[in-house]
C-alpha cells in the first residue's frame, strides 16, 4: 500500500529567522488530508536551526545538506528528501493561505496533461502589508503546452511559490538547478524552470489568491545594482540554452522566441540605465547586446551615455503603476 503523501511542500531556507516561522506555520496549517512539509536547513547561522529543532509535528521533516548549497541546488535537495506526487516550493519568507493545498491538489489532479498548476498571489512587504497583486486576466484555464510556452517566453508570468508541480514533470525537465553554459542561475532559476516544465506538458491556472509573496529589503541583502547585472547576463544565457532547446523541439515557436528575445533586449537596455556610472555598466551593456544586437537597442544604450536614462525610468514606473492599478480595480474586493 502506497503511504506517500499526495503533496510535498518544500521549504528551502537560509538565515531568514524573521520569516521562517510564518512560512512553516502556513504550510502546516493546510486543510489537506495528505501532505508533508520538508524544510532544508542550508546551514543557517541566525537561530533558524534552533527554531526548526524545537518543532514536533509528524508531518514535518527537517533536513540538512552536507554542505552549504547554492540556492537552486538547495531547492533540489529539498525535493530529493520529499515523497509527494506533487511538489510545491515555498520560500521561507512567503506564506500559503490555509486552503492552498485543498484547492490546488484537486485542480492539478483534474488536469492530467498539466506539468504544473499555479494560482494568483498578493505581494506583501516586510511587515506583511499588501502592496500589489499578480493575477491573470481571463479566469481559470488550462493552456496547451505551445500556448503556455509562447506566454512564458515573454517572462515568468507567475509567482514561483504558487506553483504545484507534478513530480514526474519536474524530474523529466531536469529539475531546478540545471547547469547552463557552466553555471547555475541565481536570478532566473524559476523562470527557466517554468519554460522547461511547459515543454513537458500543459499549464493550468487557478484564478484564486492563495499565496502571499514577500518583497523586502535589509542591510545585508544585495540591492538591485548588484543583482541587475546578473539578471541581464542570465537572460542571455537562458535564451542561448533553454530557449534554443525549446525551438529545436518545437520549430513552430521560433518566431515567438525571436520576438521575446528582442523584447528582453530592449527591457535590459532600458534597465541598464540604473547601472550607468558604476563599474558593472560596461559588462551589462555587452551582455544586453548578446541578447539581441540591433540599432534600436544600441540607440537606447547610447541614450544612457547622454544622461537621458530618467526618461526610461519614468516610462517603466508609469507602466508598472498603471498595471497595478488596473489589476486592483479589476479584482477589488
Amino acid at each position: 500500500m502506497n503511504t506517500d503523501p499526495k503533496l510535498s511542500i518544500c521549504i528551502p531556507t537560509y538565515n531568514q529567522i524573521q520569516f521562517i516561522k510564518q512560512a512553516v506555520e502556513s504550510a502546516l496549517a493546510q486543510r489537506c488530508d495528505s501532505f508533508e512539509v520538508v524544510v532544508s536547513d542550508n546551514h543557517c547561522t541566525d537561530g533558524t536551526s534552533e527554531y526548526l529543532q524545537s518543532l514536533c509535528d509528524p508531518r514535518l521533516r527537517v533536513c540538512r545538506p552536507s554542505e552549504h548549497l547554492p540556492v537552486a541546488k538547495n531547492f533540489d535537495f529539498a525535493a530529493d528528501q520529499s515523497r509527494g506526487e506533487f511538489l510545491t516550493f515555498l520560500s521561507s519568507d512567503d506564506i500559503l493561505e490555509p486552503d492552498y493545498a485543498e484547492k490546488m491538489v484537486p485542480y492539478l489532479d483534474d488536469a492530467p496533461t498539466a506539468a504544473f498548476a499555479y494560482c494568483a498571489a498578493v505581494f506583501i512587504d516586510g511587515n506583511g502589508a499588501q502592496t500589489g497583486i499578480e493575477r491573470n486576466i481571463g479566469g481559470s484555464r488550462l493552456r496547451p503546452s505551445d500556448e503556455a510556452l509562447k506566454r512564458f517566453l515573454r517572462g515568468s508570468r507567475c509567482v514561483f511559490d504558487t506553483l504545484m508541480i507534478r513530480r514526474s514533470a519536474f524530474e523529466a525537465c531536469g529539475r531546478l538547478a540545471m547547469l547552463r553554459n557552466g553555471g547555475y542561475f541565481r536570478e532566473l532559476p524559476d523562470w527557466d524552470l517554468d519554460l522547461r516544465l511547459a515543454l513537458e506538458g500543459d499549464v493550468a491556472y487557478l484564478d484564486e489568491v492563495l499565496v502571499k509573496f514577500r518583497f523586502w529589503s535589509a542591510d545585508n541583502r544585495e540591492d538591485n545594482s548588484r543583482r541587475l547585472p546578473r539578471y541581464i547576463e542570465e537572460i542571455g544565457r537562458m535564451f542561448d540554452t533553454t530557449v534554443v532547446e525549446i525551438v529545436a523541439a518545437r520549430p513552430q515557436l521560433a518566431p515567438y522566441a525571436l520576438k521575446a528575445r528582442k523584447k528582453m533586449a530592449m527591457n535590459c537596455a532600458m534597465g541598464a540605465g540604473e547601472l550607468y556610472g558604476r563599474d558593472s555598466y560596461e559588462q551589462a551593456e555587452k551582455d544586453t547586446l548578446k541578447i539581441y544586437d540591433s540599432l534600436l537597442v544600441r540607440t537606447v544604450l547610447a541614450l544612457h551615455r547622454w544622461r537621458l536614462s530618467p526618461i526610461f525610468e519614468f516610462t517603466r514606473t508609469a507602466k508598472s503603476q498603471l498595471r497595478t492599478q488596473v489589476k486592483q480595480l479589476l479584482y477589488q474586493g
